[in-house]
């Protein structure tokens, strides 16, 4: 996360402090034997100005979000990540062989950089980060080709490959970097208990209960291969580096696929969608009013308290209907319109399943009233990038793959801040 991610996530938790110590004030005034009707008027007024303030910094914050992960934006490193990227540049793959071959476990730097990066036994994949050498590859190819037409010196900046918005971060899904061995989280599923009790009865404890959930790695890998000719008949210098962009992005793509609509079946990982109970289906094409039903349904107030604390995003299809059903005495406000007014997030995306045969869209709600608290995670491993020069270089061919492990399911930390919604399209 940046640091103009951390700043707006502060800002959205200062201004939601703001805001539930005006209303404070308000009840307190309210409940007053003399009731102040110019100061209840007053902070009625500022009571809408930080809402509407509250509301103005959760679309910023989202959208920085987005921008951290569409434009790969830098991390801000702390110390420790810091000491751990100069402790991986004196570390050597040969030192941990060697010290497993001498049956000892590794020393000095590099049992200090396996310590940071969380490995007790083995060699941390964070080694082969791509500033490293990588080992030769060999298999057959299909090379991205320079285009029969439109080279030459005259030919545009290639434009890239469209994708859309990745849909993990919007909803509040964090992305741990973990070292070797499975991923777990812990969530308190059972509560202690407290009550009210007569003078000099005692109070008995009762068992909190844990629910662990556990993800094992599994790869994610695309590749690229270039041929030394391409790349000097093109007559366009970004030509490598438009490549290796949409490569990026393509594993960005899939990643993000997986994440939320995974279906589990290996090699596949078991996705968000896949996870949350699957709602019976509509009966009737939604219409404003039930359009309205299906978001203030996800009221429960725990996790979503009120509909600003609501966020919804579905296929283009239910998004579409939405934009032309009206509220019943208004030609002029739509539920899109509506819902970008009232709820804390509504919009539609391709990675979200089609409508199926019976006209039904799906819609995955969040309840971001919780802010600061973890309500799912998916562990990655690190990325490994192998630049191939040399194994087929009498042909002149370059391979550039990509590898990113992931874990085998996305873990609910916090199961009740998902739902899902369905909407019958037509």
């Amino acid at each position: 996360m940046t640091k103009d991610v951390r700043d707006k996530l502060l800002r959205v938790s200062e201004l939601e402090e703001q805001r539930d110590a005006i209303k404070t004030t308000i009840n307190t005034a309210e409940d007053g034997d003399a009731p102040d009707a110019a100061a209840i008027d007053r902070l009625g007024t500022e009571l809408r100005t930080a809402e509407g303030d509250l509301k103005t910094a959760r679309t910023e914050y989202r959208a920085a979000l987005e921008a951290d992960v569409e434009t790969g934006a830098p991390v801000v490193e702390d110390a420790e990540t810091r000491e751990r990227i100069e402790l991986r540049g004196k570390a050597t793959i040969g030192g941990f062989i060697l010290a497993r071959m001498q049956g000892r476990m590794p020393a000095g730097e590099l049992a200090e950089y396996a310590s940071a990066c969380g490995v007790r036994d083995g060699i941390p994949i964070d080694i082969f980060e791509k500033d490293r050498p990588a080992p030769i590859e060999h298999r057959a190819d299909a090379a991205t080709v320079a285009p029969a037409t439109g080279t030459g010196a005259t030919l545009a900046p290639i434009q890239p490959f469209v994708f859309s918005k990745s849909i993990a971060p919007m909803l509040g899904i964090d992305m741990p970097t973990v070292g070797s061995g499975a991923y777990s989280e812990a969530t308190i599923s059972t509560a202690l208990t407290a009550d009210a009790k007569a003078k000099g009865v005692e109070q008995e404890s009762t068992a909190a209960v844990l629910t662990p959930q556990t993800a094992t790695p599994r790869r994610l890998s695309g590749r690229l291969t270039l041929n030394i000719e391409d790349i000097a008949a093109i007559g366009q210098d970004n030509f490598e580096s438009s490549m290796r962009d949409n490569l990026a992005m393509t594993m960005s793509d899939q990643y993000d696929r997986q994440c939320i609509t995974g279906d589990g079946v290996a090699p596949n990982v078991n996705g968000l969608v896949n996870q949350l109970t699957d709602p019976a289906d509509p009966g009737a094409v939604a219409t404003f009013a039930l359009f309205l039903k299906a978001a203030a349904d996800q009221v429960d107030a725990l996790w979503a308290t009120q509909l600003s604390e609501v966020a919804m995003i579905t296929n283009a299809d239910a998004y579409q209907l939405s934009a032309q059903v009206f509220r019943a005495n208004s030609a002029d406000l739509s539920f899109s319109d509506y819902a970008r007014q009232a709820l804390g997030g509504w919009s539609c995306n391709a990675r979200m399943p089609a409508t199926t045969a019976g006209k039904i869209a799906r819609a995955i709600v969040y309840r971001m009233g919780k802010p600061g608290i973890r309500t799912a995670s998916h562990p990655t491993w690190g990325t490994l990038m192998i630049d191939d020069v040399f194994s087929d270089s009498a042909s002149g061919a370059r391979h550039i793959t990509v590898h990113l492990l992931v874990g085998s399911k996305l873990l609910l930390v916090q199961p009740d801040a998902y739902r899902l919604a369905e909407f019958k399209v037509a």
